[in-house]
């Protein structure tokens, strides 16, 4: 589907995933199994030994842009994006040929003004001896981002910078903060699915009139991702 490997629109596209170790650990021995016989044939993952968690996904982050700043010296731009993403590579590409990658690019779904969830039922429960203020800085809504092989260099050593916090797209908020670098909302990134609109009532949201001009959607399962390709 949209993760092919290849030429589009003349630039080459490269695909890897980033993978921790599962946190079921009764099928270890045949996840193992998989991983390595996967990334024999495609050479396409980055593995690392800690568990694949909500809480970890910092970590994860970190990882990633450090890895693509020591290795990916020939790389103009990194899409980073979940595995339950529709995204639209060919609009992506077409976005990118008005943009230097050696220029500061930032793009995604932009939340501004979020504040903290301070109940501690909920999964995004952040303590005020965590973080004190009341507003978070602005930063990608999960699904994707885009940015340029500049800004992935400056936020791989902003992460050292910046105090580990356990929401990976808050804590990429701070770093772009650290770093001076006001993110770009984008209305092709649809973070939160695709509102169908009041003139188009007859419309469903899985029409593919709404998703050939987008470059991001979130979320779709596989048959999903598979269907609309």
């Amino acid at each position: 589907t949209w993760g092919r490997e290849g030429l589009v629109n003349g630039e080459q596209i490269l695909r890897v995933f980033l993978l921790g170790t599962p946190k079921n650990r009764t099928s270890l021995a045949t996840w193992e199994t998989l991983m390595q016989q996967e990334s024999q044939a495609y050479r396409d993952i980055l593995l690392w030994d800690f568990m694949d968690t909500f809480f970890n996904l910092t970590l994860k982050e970190i990882h990633f842009l450090n890895w693509a700043a020591e290795f990916c010296h020939n790389v103009k731009f990194i899409f980073k994006g979940d595995a339950d993403v529709f995204v639209n590579i060919e609009n992506i590409v077409d976005f990118l040929e008005r943009h230097n990658p050696a220029e500061d690019l930032f793009v995604g779904d932009i939340i501004y003004n979020a504040r903290p969830i301070r109940t501690r039922k909920s999964k995004y429960y952040i303590p005020e001896t965590m973080y004190g203020l009341s507003i978070y800085p602005a930063y990608a809504g999960g699904g994707g981002f885009l940015l340029s092989s500049c800004t992935m260099r400056k936020l791989s050593r902003a992460c050292g910078e910046v105090e580990l916090f356990p929401i990976d797209d808050v804590f990429l908020g701070m770093c772009l903060q650290r770093i001076s670098l006001k993110p770009i909302l984008h209305e092709g990134f649809k973070t939160f699915g695709i509102v169908k609109p009041s003139a188009a009532p007859h419309l469903q949201t899985f029409d593919p009139c709404f998703y050939k001009d987008l470059m991001v959607v979130h979320s779709l399962k596989v048959a999903e991702i598979w269907l609309m390709w």
